[in-house]
Protein backbone atom coordinates (compact mmCIF):
# COMPACT_ATOMS: atom_id res chain seq x y z
CA UNK A 1 0.00 0.00 0.00
CA UNK A 2 2.84 2.36 0.87
CA UNK A 3 4.42 1.66 -2.53
CA UNK A 4 1.21 2.70 -4.25
CA UNK A 5 1.08 5.91 -2.24
CA UNK A 6 4.71 6.69 -2.99
CA UNK A 7 4.16 6.02 -6.71
CA UNK A 8 1.09 8.27 -6.73
CA UNK A 9 3.07 10.99 -5.00
CA UNK A 10 5.88 10.75 -7.52
CA UNK A 11 3.38 10.92 -10.42
CA UNK A 12 1.77 14.01 -8.84
CA UNK A 13 5.21 15.65 -8.69
CA UNK A 14 6.14 14.62 -12.24
CA UNK A 15 6.52 17.20 -15.05
CA UNK A 16 3.89 15.37 -17.09
CA UNK A 17 1.29 15.83 -14.34
CA UNK A 18 2.16 19.51 -14.06
CA UNK A 19 1.91 19.85 -17.85
CA UNK A 20 -1.64 18.45 -17.96
CA UNK A 21 -2.55 20.52 -14.92
CA UNK A 22 -1.47 23.64 -16.82
CA UNK A 23 -3.58 22.56 -19.80
CA UNK A 24 -6.57 22.18 -17.48
CA UNK A 25 -5.98 25.66 -16.03
CA UNK A 26 -5.96 27.11 -19.54
CA UNK A 27 -9.37 25.54 -20.16
CA UNK A 28 -10.66 26.99 -16.87
CA UNK A 29 -9.40 30.43 -17.87
CA UNK A 30 -11.57 30.30 -20.98
CA UNK A 31 -14.44 31.38 -18.72
CA UNK A 32 -12.95 34.79 -17.80
CA UNK A 33 -11.83 35.19 -21.43
CA UNK A 34 -15.45 34.79 -22.54
CA UNK A 35 -16.51 37.31 -19.89
CA UNK A 36 -13.95 39.79 -21.25
CA UNK A 37 -15.25 39.20 -24.80
CA UNK A 38 -18.79 39.92 -23.59
CA UNK A 39 -17.55 43.09 -21.89
CA UNK A 40 -15.95 44.29 -25.13
CA UNK A 41 -19.18 43.57 -27.01
CA UNK A 42 -21.22 45.49 -24.43
CA UNK A 43 -18.95 48.54 -24.63
CA UNK A 44 -18.98 48.41 -28.42
CA UNK A 45 -22.77 48.29 -28.36
CA UNK A 46 -22.81 51.36 -26.13
CA UNK A 47 -20.51 53.13 -28.60
CA UNK A 48 -22.86 52.30 -31.48
CA UNK A 49 -25.80 53.68 -29.50
CA UNK A 50 -23.92 56.96 -29.10
CA UNK A 51 -23.14 57.05 -32.84
CA UNK A 52 -26.83 56.44 -33.66
CA UNK A 53 -27.90 59.14 -31.22
CA UNK A 54 -25.50 61.67 -32.75
CA UNK A 55 -26.64 60.67 -36.25
CA UNK A 56 -30.25 61.45 -35.35
CA UNK A 57 -29.33 65.04 -34.55
CA UNK A 58 -26.43 65.68 -36.93
CA UNK A 59 -27.43 63.53 -39.89
CA UNK A 60 -27.18 59.84 -40.65
CA UNK A 61 -25.88 57.93 -43.63
CA UNK A 62 -26.90 60.03 -46.62
CA UNK A 63 -28.18 58.55 -49.88
CA UNK A 64 -28.92 60.91 -52.76
CA UNK A 65 -31.25 59.53 -55.41
CA UNK A 66 -32.66 61.43 -58.36
CA UNK A 67 -33.65 63.70 -59.76
CA UNK A 68 -36.92 62.34 -61.18
CA UNK A 69 -39.81 63.93 -63.01
CA UNK A 70 -43.05 62.52 -61.58
CA UNK A 71 -46.27 63.15 -63.52
CA UNK A 72 -49.85 62.17 -62.50
CA UNK A 73 -52.15 60.78 -65.20
CA UNK A 74 -55.51 59.07 -65.55
CA UNK A 75 -56.31 55.65 -66.98
CA UNK A 76 -59.74 54.15 -67.71
CA UNK A 77 -60.39 50.70 -66.30
CA UNK A 78 -63.23 48.48 -67.48
CA UNK A 79 -64.73 45.74 -65.34
CA UNK A 80 -67.75 43.47 -65.69
CA UNK A 81 -70.57 42.82 -63.24
CA UNK A 82 -72.76 40.27 -64.88
CA UNK A 83 -73.71 41.61 -68.30
CA UNK A 84 -72.81 45.16 -67.39
CA UNK A 85 -69.53 46.80 -68.34
CA UNK A 86 -68.44 49.33 -65.72
CA UNK A 87 -65.87 51.96 -66.53
CA UNK A 88 -63.89 53.65 -63.77
CA UNK A 89 -60.95 55.98 -63.76
CA UNK A 90 -57.79 55.59 -61.75
CA UNK A 91 -55.01 58.06 -61.08
CA UNK A 92 -51.47 56.86 -61.49
CA UNK A 93 -48.05 58.45 -61.57
CA UNK A 94 -45.30 58.10 -64.11
CA UNK A 95 -41.58 58.48 -63.33
CA UNK A 96 -39.11 59.80 -65.92
CA UNK A 97 -35.32 59.79 -65.54
CA UNK A 98 -32.83 62.44 -66.70
CA UNK A 99 -30.74 62.14 -69.84
CA UNK A 100 -27.56 63.18 -68.07
CA UNK A 101 -26.55 63.87 -64.49
CA UNK A 102 -23.34 65.39 -63.17
CA UNK A 103 -22.65 65.73 -59.45
CA UNK A 104 -19.59 67.49 -58.04
CA UNK A 105 -19.12 67.46 -54.29
CA UNK A 106 -16.78 68.16 -51.43
CA UNK A 107 -17.02 66.56 -48.00
CA UNK A 108 -15.42 68.07 -44.92
CA UNK A 109 -14.91 65.72 -41.99
CA UNK A 110 -15.34 66.53 -38.32
CA UNK A 111 -15.28 64.74 -34.96
CA UNK A 112 -18.03 65.17 -32.37
CA UNK A 113 -17.59 64.09 -28.75
CA UNK A 114 -20.25 62.54 -26.55
CA UNK A 115 -19.11 61.42 -23.09
CA UNK A 116 -15.96 59.33 -23.65
CA UNK A 117 -16.92 58.48 -27.23
CA UNK A 118 -16.04 60.34 -30.43
CA UNK A 119 -18.12 60.21 -33.62
CA UNK A 120 -16.84 60.92 -37.13
CA UNK A 121 -19.24 63.09 -39.14
CA UNK A 122 -19.08 65.18 -42.31
CA UNK A 123 -20.66 68.11 -44.11
CA UNK A 124 -21.10 67.90 -47.87
CA UNK A 125 -21.64 70.55 -50.52
CA UNK A 126 -22.96 69.14 -53.79
CA UNK A 127 -23.51 70.80 -57.14
CA UNK A 128 -26.07 68.93 -59.25
CA UNK A 129 -26.38 69.56 -63.01
CA UNK A 130 -28.12 67.69 -65.77
CA UNK A 131 -30.91 67.62 -68.31
CA UNK A 132 -34.28 66.02 -69.03
CA UNK A 133 -35.65 65.16 -72.46
CA UNK A 134 -39.29 65.63 -73.46
CA UNK A 135 -41.18 62.88 -71.58
CA UNK A 136 -43.25 60.45 -73.64
CA UNK A 137 -46.17 58.95 -71.74
CA UNK A 138 -46.57 56.24 -74.36
CA UNK A 139 -43.29 54.73 -73.19
CA UNK A 140 -44.68 54.33 -69.68
CA UNK A 141 -48.40 53.61 -70.04
CA UNK A 142 -50.09 53.66 -73.47
CA UNK A 143 -53.49 53.40 -71.75
CA UNK A 144 -53.29 56.92 -70.32
CA UNK A 145 -56.39 58.91 -71.30
CA UNK A 146 -55.27 62.22 -69.81
CA UNK A 147 -52.04 63.55 -68.34
CA UNK A 148 -51.83 66.36 -65.82
CA UNK A 149 -48.63 67.88 -67.11
CA UNK A 150 -49.09 71.05 -65.04
CA UNK A 151 -48.78 68.94 -61.88
CA UNK A 152 -45.42 67.48 -62.92
CA UNK A 153 -42.90 67.43 -60.08
CA UNK A 154 -39.12 67.60 -60.06
CA UNK A 155 -38.22 65.18 -57.23
CA UNK A 156 -34.88 64.86 -55.48
CA UNK A 157 -34.62 62.17 -52.82
CA UNK A 158 -32.31 62.59 -49.82
CA UNK A 159 -32.49 59.89 -47.17
CA UNK A 160 -32.13 62.26 -44.19
CA UNK A 161 -33.32 65.79 -44.99
CA UNK A 162 -32.88 66.68 -41.30
CA UNK A 163 -29.20 67.12 -42.20
CA UNK A 164 -29.86 69.99 -44.64
CA UNK A 165 -27.97 73.10 -43.57
CA UNK A 166 -29.35 75.60 -46.09
CA UNK A 167 -32.55 76.13 -48.03
CA UNK A 168 -32.23 74.63 -51.52
CA UNK A 169 -33.70 75.79 -54.82
CA UNK A 170 -33.86 74.54 -58.39
CA UNK A 171 -32.59 76.55 -61.36
CA UNK A 172 -33.94 75.54 -64.79
CA UNK A 173 -32.39 76.55 -68.10
CA UNK A 174 -30.10 78.90 -66.21
CA UNK A 175 -32.77 81.58 -65.87
CA UNK A 176 -35.71 80.53 -63.68
CA UNK A 177 -35.53 79.56 -60.03
CA UNK A 178 -38.06 77.25 -58.38
CA UNK A 179 -38.19 76.72 -54.61
CA UNK A 180 -38.00 73.24 -53.20
CA UNK A 181 -40.79 72.01 -50.94
CA UNK A 182 -40.75 69.07 -48.51
CA UNK A 183 -41.48 65.52 -49.55
CA UNK A 184 -44.30 64.92 -52.00
CA UNK A 185 -45.30 61.80 -50.05
CA UNK A 186 -44.29 59.38 -52.77
CA UNK A 187 -44.09 55.70 -51.80
CA UNK A 188 -40.70 54.16 -51.11
CA UNK A 189 -37.91 54.64 -48.61
CA UNK A 190 -37.23 58.25 -49.64
CA UNK A 191 -40.39 59.73 -48.17
CA UNK A 192 -38.37 62.63 -46.74
CA UNK A 193 -37.04 64.02 -50.01
CA UNK A 194 -37.87 67.36 -51.67
CA UNK A 195 -39.69 68.47 -54.79
CA UNK A 196 -40.36 71.49 -56.98
CA UNK A 197 -43.40 72.12 -59.22
CA UNK A 198 -42.31 72.48 -62.83
CA UNK A 199 -45.42 74.52 -63.64
CA UNK A 200 -43.68 77.47 -62.01
CA UNK A 201 -41.23 77.65 -64.91
CA UNK A 202 -42.85 79.11 -68.03
CA UNK A 203 -39.92 78.01 -70.17
CA UNK A 204 -40.76 74.35 -69.43
CA UNK A 205 -44.55 73.97 -69.29
CA UNK A 206 -47.06 75.88 -71.34
CA UNK A 207 -50.70 74.91 -70.88
CA UNK A 208 -51.37 71.16 -70.86
CA UNK A 209 -48.57 70.20 -73.19
CA UNK A 210 -45.70 67.95 -72.07
CA UNK A 211 -42.71 69.70 -70.52
CA UNK A 212 -40.04 70.83 -72.90
CA UNK A 213 -36.53 69.51 -72.64
CA UNK A 214 -34.70 71.48 -69.98
CA UNK A 215 -31.48 71.70 -68.05
CA UNK A 216 -31.38 71.94 -64.28
CA UNK A 217 -29.01 73.04 -61.53
CA UNK A 218 -29.21 72.67 -57.75
CA UNK A 219 -26.87 73.16 -54.81
CA UNK A 220 -27.22 71.08 -51.67
CA UNK A 221 -25.46 71.65 -48.37
CA UNK A 222 -26.10 68.95 -45.79
CA UNK A 223 -24.46 66.98 -42.98
CA UNK A 224 -24.22 63.27 -42.46
CA UNK A 225 -22.22 60.50 -40.86
CA UNK A 226 -20.80 57.17 -41.86
CA UNK A 227 -21.24 57.16 -45.61
CA UNK A 228 -22.41 59.11 -48.66
CA UNK A 229 -24.04 57.26 -51.56
CA UNK A 230 -25.51 58.16 -54.97
CA UNK A 231 -27.94 56.52 -57.39
CA UNK A 232 -27.14 56.27 -61.14
CA UNK A 233 -30.48 57.67 -62.30
CA UNK A 234 -29.47 59.20 -65.66
CA UNK A 235 -28.56 57.68 -68.99
CA UNK A 236 -25.07 58.76 -68.05
CA UNK A 237 -24.30 59.55 -64.44
CA UNK A 238 -21.06 61.28 -63.46
CA UNK A 239 -19.96 61.91 -59.87
CA UNK A 240 -16.78 63.67 -58.75
CA UNK A 241 -16.16 63.76 -55.01
CA UNK A 242 -13.32 65.17 -52.91
CA UNK A 243 -12.82 65.14 -49.16
CA UNK A 244 -10.21 65.73 -46.47
CA UNK A 245 -10.90 62.27 -45.01
CA UNK A 246 -7.75 60.14 -45.53
CA UNK A 247 -9.38 56.71 -45.10
CA UNK A 248 -12.12 56.26 -47.73
CA UNK A 249 -13.72 52.91 -48.43
CA UNK A 250 -15.35 52.92 -51.85
CA UNK A 251 -18.45 50.78 -51.68
CA UNK A 252 -21.58 49.90 -53.61
CA UNK A 253 -22.35 48.51 -57.04
CA UNK A 254 -19.76 50.60 -58.90
CA UNK A 255 -16.19 51.53 -58.06
CA UNK A 256 -14.52 54.81 -59.12
CA UNK A 257 -12.91 54.96 -62.54
CA UNK A 258 -10.35 57.35 -61.04
CA UNK A 259 -9.21 57.68 -57.46
CA UNK A 260 -6.42 59.31 -55.51
CA UNK A 261 -5.95 58.79 -51.79
CA UNK A 262 -3.45 60.89 -49.86
CA UNK A 263 -2.69 61.64 -46.23
CA UNK A 264 -4.70 64.87 -46.46
CA UNK A 265 -7.76 63.45 -48.21
CA UNK A 266 -9.03 61.76 -51.35
CA UNK A 267 -10.63 62.43 -54.71
CA UNK A 268 -12.69 60.01 -56.78
CA UNK A 269 -14.70 59.99 -60.01
CA UNK A 270 -17.47 57.66 -61.12
CA UNK A 271 -19.13 57.28 -64.51
CA UNK A 272 -22.10 54.92 -64.83
CA UNK A 273 -24.07 54.36 -68.08
CA UNK A 274 -27.73 53.38 -67.89
CA UNK A 275 -26.96 49.98 -69.43
CA UNK A 276 -25.07 49.06 -66.27
CA UNK A 277 -28.25 49.17 -64.17
CA UNK A 278 -31.45 47.16 -64.61
CA UNK A 279 -33.85 50.11 -64.29
CA UNK A 280 -35.90 51.50 -67.22
CA UNK A 281 -35.80 55.18 -68.11
CA UNK A 282 -39.49 55.51 -67.28
CA UNK A 283 -42.04 53.46 -65.36
CA UNK A 284 -45.32 53.55 -63.46
CA UNK A 285 -44.80 54.39 -59.80
CA UNK A 286 -47.13 51.53 -58.89
CA UNK A 287 -44.67 49.10 -60.54
CA UNK A 288 -41.74 50.29 -58.41
CA UNK A 289 -40.94 53.13 -56.06
CA UNK A 290 -38.03 55.51 -56.17
CA UNK A 291 -36.13 53.04 -54.00
CA UNK A 292 -35.65 50.63 -56.89
CA UNK A 293 -32.15 52.08 -57.28
CA UNK A 294 -31.18 50.72 -53.86
CA UNK A 295 -29.19 47.75 -55.27
CA UNK A 296 -27.30 50.10 -57.61
CA UNK A 297 -26.11 52.71 -55.11
CA UNK A 298 -22.44 53.60 -55.03
CA UNK A 299 -20.32 55.97 -53.01
CA UNK A 300 -17.87 56.14 -50.15
CA UNK A 301 -17.77 55.14 -46.52
CA UNK A 302 -15.78 57.39 -44.22
CA UNK A 303 -13.97 54.41 -42.78
CA UNK A 304 -12.32 54.53 -39.38
CA UNK A 305 -9.25 52.25 -39.77
CA UNK A 306 -8.42 52.03 -36.07
CA UNK A 307 -11.56 50.81 -34.35
CA UNK A 308 -10.11 49.78 -31.01
CA UNK A 309 -13.14 47.64 -30.15
CA UNK A 310 -12.40 45.46 -33.17
CA UNK A 311 -8.71 45.38 -32.24
CA UNK A 312 -9.45 44.34 -28.64
CA UNK A 313 -11.87 41.68 -29.88
CA UNK A 314 -9.22 40.31 -32.21
CA UNK A 315 -6.67 40.35 -29.39
CA UNK A 316 -9.03 38.33 -27.15
CA UNK A 317 -9.30 35.70 -29.89
CA UNK A 318 -5.59 35.02 -29.38
CA UNK A 319 -6.15 34.60 -25.64
CA UNK A 320 -5.62 30.82 -25.58
CA UNK A 321 -2.38 31.08 -27.53
CA UNK A 322 -1.32 33.91 -25.25
CA UNK A 323 -1.99 31.87 -22.09
CA UNK A 324 -0.29 28.79 -23.50
CA UNK A 325 2.91 30.65 -24.38
CA UNK A 326 3.00 32.45 -21.02
CA UNK A 327 2.40 29.27 -19.04
CA UNK A 328 4.95 27.33 -21.06
CA UNK A 329 7.53 30.02 -20.31
CA UNK A 330 6.93 29.69 -16.57
CA UNK A 331 6.87 25.90 -16.87
CA UNK A 332 10.23 25.69 -18.65
CA UNK A 333 11.82 28.04 -16.09
CA UNK A 334 10.40 25.89 -13.32
CA UNK A 335 11.98 22.77 -14.84
CA UNK A 336 15.33 24.53 -14.94
CA UNK A 337 15.01 25.74 -11.36
CA UNK A 338 15.19 24.01 -8.00
CA UNK A 339 12.06 25.88 -6.89
CA UNK A 340 8.55 24.70 -7.70
CA UNK A 341 5.62 26.85 -8.83
CA UNK A 342 2.32 25.90 -7.24
CA UNK A 343 -0.77 25.43 -9.39
CA UNK A 344 -2.42 28.37 -7.58
CA UNK A 345 0.49 30.55 -8.67
CA UNK A 346 -0.05 29.41 -12.25
CA UNK A 347 -3.69 30.40 -11.85
CA UNK A 348 -2.65 33.86 -10.64
CA UNK A 349 -0.40 34.24 -13.69
CA UNK A 350 -3.29 33.27 -15.99
CA UNK A 351 -5.75 35.67 -14.35
CA UNK A 352 -3.23 38.50 -14.69
CA UNK A 353 -2.79 37.72 -18.39
CA UNK A 354 -6.58 37.78 -18.87
CA UNK A 355 -6.85 41.05 -16.96
CA UNK A 356 -4.50 42.56 -19.53
CA UNK A 357 -7.47 42.80 -21.90
CA UNK A 358 -9.58 44.64 -19.33
CA UNK A 359 -6.80 47.19 -18.85
CA UNK A 360 -6.41 47.50 -22.61
CA UNK A 361 -10.14 48.13 -23.17
CA UNK A 362 -10.57 50.61 -20.33
CA UNK A 363 -7.51 52.69 -21.27
CA UNK A 364 -8.28 52.56 -25.02
CA UNK A 365 -11.64 54.27 -24.49
CA UNK A 366 -9.83 57.28 -23.02
CA UNK A 367 -6.39 57.58 -24.65
CA UNK A 368 -6.55 55.49 -27.83
CA UNK A 369 -5.45 51.97 -28.64
CA UNK A 370 -1.69 52.38 -29.10
CA UNK A 371 -1.04 54.21 -25.82
CA UNK A 372 -3.42 51.88 -24.00
CA UNK A 373 -1.59 48.85 -25.38
CA UNK A 374 1.78 50.19 -24.22
CA UNK A 375 0.47 50.86 -20.70
CA UNK A 376 -1.43 47.57 -20.33
CA UNK A 377 1.40 45.43 -21.72
CA UNK A 378 4.10 47.18 -19.66
CA UNK A 379 2.04 46.90 -16.46
CA UNK A 380 1.07 43.26 -17.00
CA UNK A 381 4.42 42.08 -18.34
CA UNK A 382 6.42 43.90 -15.66
CA UNK A 383 4.24 42.62 -12.83
CA UNK A 384 4.33 39.01 -14.06
CA UNK A 385 8.11 39.07 -14.63
CA UNK A 386 8.61 40.32 -11.05
CA UNK A 387 6.17 37.73 -9.72
CA UNK A 388 7.94 34.84 -11.47
CA UNK A 389 11.32 36.08 -10.24
CA UNK A 390 10.04 36.09 -6.65
CA UNK A 391 8.28 32.71 -7.01
CA UNK A 392 11.44 31.03 -8.34
CA UNK A 393 13.75 33.16 -6.20
CA UNK A 394 15.81 33.86 -9.30
CA UNK A 395 16.34 37.27 -10.86
CA UNK A 396 17.55 35.71 -14.09
CA UNK A 397 14.22 33.90 -14.45
CA UNK A 398 12.41 37.19 -14.01
CA UNK A 399 14.50 38.81 -16.73
CA UNK A 400 13.82 35.91 -19.07
CA UNK A 401 10.07 36.23 -18.42
CA UNK A 402 10.30 39.98 -19.06
CA UNK A 403 11.97 39.25 -22.41
CA UNK A 404 9.32 36.62 -23.20
CA UNK A 405 6.41 38.98 -22.45
CA UNK A 406 8.07 41.78 -24.40
CA UNK A 407 8.34 39.48 -27.39
CA UNK A 408 4.81 38.14 -26.85
CA UNK A 409 3.09 41.52 -26.51
CA UNK A 410 5.14 42.95 -29.37
CA UNK A 411 4.20 40.08 -31.64
CA UNK A 412 0.52 40.39 -30.69
CA UNK A 413 0.56 44.10 -31.55
CA UNK A 414 2.14 43.26 -34.90
CA UNK A 415 -0.58 40.69 -35.55
CA UNK A 416 -3.30 43.24 -34.79
CA UNK A 417 -1.79 45.75 -37.22
CA UNK A 418 -1.26 43.25 -40.03
CA UNK A 419 -4.95 42.63 -40.71
CA UNK A 420 -4.43 40.73 -43.96
CA UNK A 421 -1.62 38.59 -42.52
CA UNK A 422 -2.97 38.12 -38.97
CA UNK A 423 -3.62 34.40 -39.42
CA UNK A 424 -0.18 33.77 -40.89
CA UNK A 425 1.55 35.72 -38.11
CA UNK A 426 -0.48 33.94 -35.42
CA UNK A 427 0.31 30.55 -36.95
CA UNK A 428 4.04 31.37 -37.02
CA UNK A 429 3.94 32.50 -33.38
CA UNK A 430 2.20 29.33 -32.27
CA UNK A 431 4.50 27.09 -34.26
CA UNK A 432 7.61 28.88 -33.00
CA UNK A 433 6.48 28.69 -29.36
CA UNK A 434 5.64 24.98 -29.69
CA UNK A 435 9.01 24.24 -31.31
CA UNK A 436 10.90 26.13 -28.60
CA UNK A 437 9.11 24.29 -25.78
CA UNK A 438 9.55 20.87 -27.42
CA UNK A 439 13.31 21.22 -27.82
CA UNK A 440 13.83 23.02 -24.51
CA UNK A 441 12.21 20.08 -22.70
CA UNK A 442 13.71 17.33 -24.85
CA UNK A 443 15.74 15.84 -21.96
CA UNK A 444 13.05 16.25 -19.31
CA UNK A 445 12.03 13.07 -17.51
CA UNK A 446 8.27 13.62 -17.94
CA UNK A 447 7.34 10.53 -15.91
CA UNK A 448 9.43 11.54 -12.90
CA UNK A 449 10.51 7.88 -12.53
CA UNK A 450 14.04 8.23 -13.83
CA UNK A 451 15.69 7.42 -10.47
CA UNK A 452 14.81 6.75 -6.85
CA UNK A 453 14.17 9.62 -4.52
CA UNK A 454 15.06 9.74 -0.83
CA UNK A 455 11.48 8.78 -0.03
CA UNK A 456 11.84 5.54 -2.00
CA UNK A 457 15.00 4.35 -0.17
CA UNK A 458 14.18 2.32 2.96
CA UNK A 459 16.32 2.16 6.12
CA UNK A 460 17.00 -1.52 5.44
CA UNK A 461 18.56 -0.77 2.10
CA UNK A 462 20.66 1.89 3.75
CA UNK A 463 22.03 -0.62 6.24
CA UNK A 464 22.74 -3.10 3.50
CA UNK A 465 24.71 -0.53 1.56
CA UNK A 466 26.66 0.35 4.68
CA UNK A 467 27.59 -3.29 5.32
CA UNK A 468 28.82 -3.67 1.79
CA UNK A 469 31.01 -0.64 2.13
Amino acid sequence: MSDVIRSAGRVARSPAFKFFLIAFLILILLIPLLIVAALVSEREGRSREVVSDVARTWGGTQQLSGPFVVVPYIVRIESKEGDKVIQTTQERRAVFLPEELSIAGDGRSNVLYRSIFDVNVYTAKLTIDGSFAVPDMADVDPNAVSVRWRDALFVLALSDVAGLKEAASLTVNGQETLPFSPSAGLPGIYTSGMHAKLAGASSIIEGETPPKAFRFHADLHFSGSGALAFAPTARETKVALTSDWPHPSFTGAFLPIEREVKADGFSAKWRVPHLARSVPNGWMLSDGGLDRFQPHLFGVTFYQPVDFYDLVTRAVKYGILFLAVGFMGVFVLELLSEKRVHSVQYLFVGIAMVFFYVLLLSFAEHIGFTKAYLIASAATGGMLATYVAKALDNTRSGLLMAALFTLLYGFLYLILQLEDYALLAGALLGFGALTAVMFATLKVDWSGLGGPTSDDVSPVSDSVQTNVV
